[in-house]
């Protein structure tokens, strides 16, 4: 699918809010509602919304300890650490690496002890490296490049 200007700004209008009406993207686009519509059909379509979610403040919620976690998994235990990682719920993001670490994940944990018990629950499949977010730079959108 061909991303156009157009294209190009609902989707910016919908990564700066997912939650805005059709109507508010058509005038910022010059558009008409019913175009919209038939457009954000087709860019669900052809997989380029990936999904619709809401971001957590975490600290609110009880988690306020952001953490980086790497690990260089043990020979022949990458199968079970993916299985392994998808059931735990303090972790948000694991992604594949090249490098000296296998995988990179982002998780929260409530305090110091938590943190522990997830580290020594990680352990078993390797070799970790944790890092505490200090502060963010609030940034979760994707540009679309242009041109």
């Amino acid at each position: 699918m061909k991303l156009d200007r157009i294209n190009c700004i609902i989707l910016e209008e919908l990564q700066n809010n997912a939650r805005v009406s059709v109507k508010d993207i058509a005038a910022k686009a010059n558009i008409s509602s019913p175009t919209v519509t038939e457009r954000l059909s087709k860019i669900e379509e052809a997989g380029i919304i990936d999904s619709y979610r809401a971001n957590l403040n975490m600290e609110k919620v009880g988690y306020s300890l952001g953490v980086y976690i790497s690990i260089k998994i043990r020979f022949g235990h990458v199968e079970r650490f993916e299985k392994h990682i998808s059931e735990i719920p303090e972790i948000f993001e694991c992604h594949k690496l090249t490098g000296h670490d296998c995988m990179l994940m982002k998780g929260y944990v409530r305090d110091p002890k938590h943190l522990e018990e997830l580290n020594s629950n990680l352990s078993i499949y390797g070799e970790l490296t944790t890092s505490l977010i200090l502060s963010s730079l609030v940034k979760y959108k994707t540009h679309v490049p242009k041109g």
